[in-house]
């Protein structure tokens, strides 16, 4: 299910989708998924947090944040991705706060544009907000009845085929107590109780690039009816481009993290 909204502006944003797909490749235990093909995600620039808050509710997840502060002269050697081997099985059931082993692709594989990135990646926390945390919105009448869950994720990067500073974040999915997938609420901006950074960045022009060893907190948003809740939250590695995305394990068998 999809919802747009929008703080601090005149005109509405807020527009409520069709059904809520259980995409998040969560299926198996935590619900359905969507065949389609996951696109390549591309990084959106992050805005300040005196900006408007405008908010998509959906299903379908947007791509990396770029760090917009001032690039140093010389960006570092990008590291080798890690191995396949190396990466956290799917099926894998994990506490808040454990660490999975991740990665993500981006470009054709075998072209110069080709980089793939490692990450670890732990959901640490699960917050519910209130209803009241959404008042601004400029539709907010289409969130009655629906409290925010903001579910925050420690992303630590820690390699890097090449310079870059365009390539997708782990994708996280919240779920309902019935292991369903909840909706989520997509902010350009931040809100007070949600807030996502960025990783350092170093260089410029075709050398700037995320720094291989920083670390950023995403936050994401979604939704639960009254009388849910959002418990759990997966992952199941739809930013790396498979060359069959049948390939791809964690689609049916994502990892979860939980209390």
């Amino acid at each position: 299910m999809t919802h747009h909204a929008r703080i601090g502006t005149k005109h509405s944003m807020a527009a409520l989708g069709t059904g809520i797909a259980l995409a998040l490749s969560l299926t198996g235990c935590i619900g359905g998924n969507t065949e389609k093909a996951p696109a390549e995600e591309s990084p959106a620039a992050q805005e300040q947090s005196s900006a408007p808050v405008e908010t998509v509710a959906a299903n379908e997840r947007g791509g990396e944040e770029v760090d917009s502060a001032p690039a140093s002269t010389q960006a570092p050697k990008a590291a080798a991705p890690a191995d396949a081997a190396k990466l956290t099985k799917p099926g894998t059931s994990l506490k808040f706060g454990e660490v999975a082993y991740t990665h993500s692709n981006s470009g054709d594989a075998g072209s110069e544009e080709y980089k793939e990135a490692a990450y670890e990646t732990k959901v640490t926390k699960i917050v519910a907000g209130s209803e009241a945390d959404m008042a601004e919105f400029e539709d907010a009448a289409k969130f009655a009845g629906q409290t925010p869950y903001y579910v925050f994720t420690d992303v630590l990067l820690t390699s890097l085929s090449k310079p870059s500073a365009g390539i997708g974040d782990p994708r996280i999915t919240g779920h309902l107590k019935d292991g369903t997938e909840a909706q989520k609420l997509i902010v350009f901006g931040s809100m007070a109780d949600c807030e996502s950074g960025s990783f350092d960045t170093d260089g410029d022009d075709d050398d700037f690039t995320y720094v291989v060893g920083s670390t950023k907190t995403m936050c994401n948003v979604f939704l639960a009816p009254a009388g849910d809740a959002v418990t759990t939250a997966s992952y199941d590695d739809s930013s790396f481009n498979y060359e069959n995305y049948k390939d791809n394990q964690y689609r049916k068998n994502p990892i979860v993290w939980g209390k």
